[in-house]
Parts: C-alpha cells; sequence; structure tokens
C-alpha cells in the first residue's frame, strides 16, 4: 500500500486516480452481489416449487438402487462416518463459497454473482428432492392448515381413544372405529411426515399408543455409541483417554462389556489417535445383539455374509481372538474397500475377504461352523438416521426384500456343517421391524431346511419376543425366540435378530405346508351344502364292540403301562 500511494503521488494522473477511486470504492463495498443472489436464488425457488407441485416422493430408481443395497446397521455406523466426512467437505466448501464472495466484492461482478446464486439454488433444490416433506408440501400448496398443534391433539385424542374404544359412547364420539383409524393414519402422515401407506401398517402392527411413542422415538436423535476392541485396548483405559480429549463417555449398559455411547465431544470422533489406531470402532449398539447372539468360538471357521463395512466382522474376529477362520464377504465392490481397511486398522490376522454373490457362496467355501446373515433390507428400523424411509418404503419394499432375504438366507444354511462339534448355528438379523423380512423369512426357512429355532437369552437377556401372529398371517410357535428391539422400547435402533440351529445335512425333499396365512386351507361345512337329500339322509354307525368299529386291522396288545393307564 506504500508503494502504491508513492506511485500515485508521483504520477501526473493522481487527480484521474482519485476519482476513479472515488468511484470504484462504493462499488467495491455495496451488497450489490449480494442482493443479485438472493433476488435470482428467490426467482429460481419459486419455478422449482412450481415445476415440482407435490412430487415429493423422491427419485424412484435411486429408492430402487438402495434397496439393493445392505442396508444393515453397520452400514449405518459407516453411513455415519461418511456424514463426518461429508461435514468437513461441507465446511470446506462453506470455505470457498466465502472467498468467492470475497472476490465478488472486490470486483463487483454482477453476473458472477447470478451464476453462483443459480448453482447455490441447484444445490438447494437437490437437497430439497433428498430430504422431502409432505407436511411442507401440502403447507406451501396451501391444501394443509400449518396448525401442528392441532394435529397432535387430534393423534393423541385418537389414540386415547381406540385404546378405550368402550368409553367411546359415553365420551359421546358417534365415529366407527374404522372411521376414526384412516383419521388417526392421515394425521399421523402428515404430522410425522409418513406416507399413510407406511403409516397405517405401524399402527396395525402396534397398539396406537405404541405406535404414536415408534413415531415420536423416530423424531428423536440417540447418543453416538461405539465398540471398544479389546484386541488393543480395555474400556476403562479407553474411557480414561477420551476423557482427557474432553469426551463425554459412558458404559451403554450391563448387557455389553465393551458398548460405550458420547454424549458430547469436543473432537471429532472419527478422526482421534485411537480411533486412527483400531482401538475402538463407531458401530449402533442393536449391531452388537447379532454378533453376541452368534457366540464365535475360538478355532472355528465363520463367515460374515453381508459384511460391509466390517462392525460385526471386526467383533466376531475379536472375540475368535484372531484365531480360527474369518470369511467376510459383501456384494459391492468399492464397499469392500471400507470393510478390508477397518480389519487392518482393528488388528485382526485371520480375516479373508471376498466380493461375491452371497447367494454363489456354497459352492466356493468349505463346510462352516458358523454363519452370520445381516441381511440387506428396507431399513425401517433405523427412520431416526435415515428419514428418507419414511416415503420411500412400503408393503411391496418389503415383499421385494423379503425374497432376497430368503435366498440369502438358504445358502447361508446349507454352507453350515450340522455335524460341526461346536457350532451348526446361523444367526439372522435386519435393521427393519417389518414382519415380511423377519418372521415371515424365518418361518419360510422352517419349513423348507431342516433347522430349528434356538434361544440366546444367555448371551443377551432382553428384548421383545418375536411375532407368531400378524393380522391374517400365522407363524410357528417357535418364533417367540426371536427377539426384536425397538427405539421407543429400548432406545436403540430397530432390530430383528433370530438364531437357527442345524439339524441334518440333509434337505427336504418336500416342504412343509405353509399354515402362515390364515385359516385358508381349513374347509368350512357351510349351509351351502346343506341339501334335503342330505339332510333326510339317514347315517348309520357300526356297533362298539363290531368288527367295523374295530376295523380290518388286529389290536396290538397293550404292554404294561398302557395297561395301567386304562385302569387308572
Amino acid at each position: 500500500q506504500a508503494q502504491r500511494r508513492r506511485s500515485t503521488a508521483r504520477s501526473p494522473l493522481r487527480p484521474a486516480a482519485r476519482a476513479f477511486s472515488a468511484t470504484a470504492r462504493p462499488m467495491a463495498k455495496s451488497k450489490a452481489p449480494k442482493a443479485a443472489k438472493a433476488a435470482a436464488k428467490k426467482e429460481l425457488g419459486d419455478q422449482a416449487a412450481a415445476a415440482e407441485g407435490e412430487d415429493w416422493l423422491g427419485d424412484a430408481a435411486s429408492d430402487e438402487e438402495r434397496l439393493g443395497a445392505a442396508a444393515s446397521s453397520d452400514d449405518d455406523s459407516g453411513a455415519g462416518e461418511d456424514a463426518g466426512e461429508g461435514e468437513d467437505a461441507d465446511e470446506g466448501d462453506e470455505g470457498e463459497e466465502e472467498e468467492d464472495d470475497a472476490d465478488e466484492d472486490e470486483a463487483g461482478s454482477d453476473d458472477e454473482a447470478r451464476q453462483l446464486a443459480v448453482r447455490d439454488d441447484s444445490d438447494d433444490g437437490e437437497d430439497k428432492a433428498r430430504n422431502p416433506s409432505k407436511l411442507l408440501a401440502r403447507v406451501a400448496s396451501g391444501a394443509q392448515p400449518a396448525d401442528l398443534g392441532a394435529i397432535r391433539k387430534r393423534i393423541n385424542d385418537a389414540a386415547a381413544l381406540l385404546a378405550n374404544w368402550r368409553k367411546a359412547k359415553e365420551l359421546g364420539d358417534t365415529r366407527t372405529r374404522e372411521e376414526v383409524l384412516r383419521d388417526l393414519i392421515g394425521d399421523c402422515s402428515t404430522y410425522y411426515g409418513y406416507s399413510e401407506e407406511l403409516a397405517e401398517y405401524f399402527l396395525l402392527m402396534f397398539s396406537p399408543e405404541q405406535a404414536v411413542q415408534f413415531f415420536e422415538a423416530n423424531e428423536k436423535s440417540r447418543p453416538l455409541t461405539i465398540r471398544t476392541n479389546s484386541l488393543k485396548a480395555r474400556r476403562a483405559s479407553l474411557m480414561q483417554s477420551l476423557t482427557a480429549r474432553k469426551v463425554q463417555v459412558d458404559p451403554i449398559g450391563a448387557w455389553t462389556k465393551v458398548g460405550l455411547k458420547i454424549y458430547e465431544s469436543a473432537v471429532p470422533v472419527g478422526a482421534t489417535p485411537e480411533y486412527l489406531g483400531g482401538q475402538y470402532m463407531i458401530q449402533s449398539a442393536s449391531s452388537f445383539v447379532p454378533v453376541m447372539a452368534l457366540a464365535p468360538q475360538q478355532n472355528e471357521v465363520i463367515l460374515d455374509m453381508a459384511a460391509a463395512p466390517g462392525g460385526k466382522t471386526t467383533y466376531i474376529g475379536q472375540l475368535m481372538k484372531n484365531t480360527g477362520t474369518l470369511f467376510c464377504n459383501d456384494l459391492r465392490k468399492e464397499r469392500c474397500k471400507s470393510m478390508v481397511a477397518n480389519c487392518h486398522r482393528m488388528g485382526l490376522t485371520n480375516v479373508i475377504a471376498s466380493c461375491l454373490d452371497g447367494k454363489k457362496l456354497p459352492g466356493m467355501l468349505p463346510r462352516l461352523d458358523r454363519v452370520l446373515l445381516d441381511a440387506p433390507c428396507s431399513g425401517s428400523g433405523i427412520i431416526a438416521r435415515d428419514p428418507a424411509v419414511k416415503v420411500k418404503r412400503g408393503t411391496k419394499d418389503f415383499e421385494e426384500a423379503s425374497r432376497l432375504q430368503k435366498e440369502l438366507l438358504v445358502a447361508a444354511i446349507d454352507m453350515v456343517d450340522a455335524n460341526s462339534k461346536t457350532g451348526g448355528y446361523i444367526v439372522y438379523s435386519t435393521c427393519s421391524v417389518s414382519v415380511e423380512e423377519n418372521e415371515a423369512v424365518i418361518d419360510f426357512v422352517l419349513r423348507t431346511r431342516s433347522v430349528e429355532l434356538v434361544a440366546f437369552s444367555s448371551a443377551v437377556n432382553f428384548g421383545v419376543e418375536g411375532l407368531t401372529r400378524f393380522r391374517e398371517r400365522r407363524f410357528h410357535p417357535s418364533l417367540n425366540l426371536t427377539r426384536r428391539y425397538y427405539p421407543h422400547v429400548h432406545n436403540m435402533d430397530g432390530f430383528f435378530v433370530a438364531k437357527l440351529k442345524k439339524t441334518s445335512n440333509k434337505v427336504p425333499e418336500r416342504a412343509k405346508k405353509d399354515r402362515s396365512k390364515g385359516t385358508e386351507h381349513v374347509k368350512v361345512w357351510g349351509e351351502e351344502h346343506w341339501t334335503p337329500e342330505m339332510m333326510e339322509t339317514i347315517a348309520e354307525f357300526p356297533e362298539p364292540g363290531s368288527e367295523a368299529a374295530a376295523g380290518s386291522k388286529p389290536k396290538k396288545p397293550l404292554n404294561k403301562i398302557e395297561r395301567k393307564k386304562l385302569k387308572r
């Protein structure tokens, strides 16, 4: 600046330079670019809103692609890490935008400001498409009043009325139960942002009051959870190290000896020296349960069938203490990179990674002692971390995911050795609460393979029993040995876990009859069969002591125990 002043003082064009600077400085300091940016952004926003209208469902192609991917809780933990990286990237983008704004202010270029506004507005449009809101769309179009308090009161009143339906007449409500339920579905869909199909599904799965609690739990954020790697550290020493870095951490509960929950952190949890050194893994608390139910033993041969990003795989290797052989597989190549990286970081030396289709693994791997299948699912249990599930998923998606899960589970059962001295177990889990992806899948393999359900309460002593009946469906009675985990009950992601024991390596030639779809197989002798001829016909019954009553086959002589029973 001093050199500039000297050159200006020496220049014969000093008065002209002063006049030019007097006109240039106000232009540089003016807020014209920012005003132009805001005007352009508002104009484009109105055009986008008019073009989109009521289309808040999102991109169907991306929905189908995400459904094919493995939507496990480990994936969500990996997504959490990716989200952390995304936040850093966003901070870098904000810094670049500030530098761009500064350059524009200095140059005073309105055209560049408009271009930046167009680019920012397109980004905002993409964000709105990623995070649609049915409520906001209706309010913006004027079709829905913005009085959320009234909607919330109607939801509570309807839930209480359905819980005590016998008192409905005393309260003066003349609506039928179906009308009250229909109004409740519409209010929950509007207030919480669910599609009406999904809101109805949950309201029929739970009682109305529990369904409202389920909706509320999905709107709350839960603490971040991590798992201590016992191969490299102890939980107490890890807590001391993290506390020294101003991380508020506590044990998750008495049911796990390696889990920690983080309330607040002054440093990125996924970038501490302890994390980079492999002392802990960022993992949801609900994804501990399948590994604990599997109970891997040392020197066994185990497979994690849908392993990426490696949270459950590293936990299994940790319990095996780096002995035996641990296969980890995932279909997507880009996800296998994070899986292998986590295995290296956590210090596992007994892992063999593969990138194959899980349905083709039975002819490639040897007989296994145990298999863990955290199957790809719709993600209806992790709505708190992926709100897009509210409008993306429905009963059709549940059925499509169920078909893939049945094929993967059958392949997993075929790979297990029923004659294993220490194993012969398969653990099936999903991060979904839908019946089609959970109880229906287990009921299918119970009819088509030689397996039986076993309890795992010795490893995990909490959880809600699985459903043996849902609407018109009826499942095998042993499904009460499975366990469900709900956000509003256990304060963790929605999860389903089942443990199977293989009883024979032979595949049944004929599947058992499906009794899960109500009483359609029962033939009722209705009034349409009461013809006059049938009613007038006399039915003749043989006498008790005659040969016709006894049948053509001779009776076997009774043994001593049977004779005693007859005397009693």
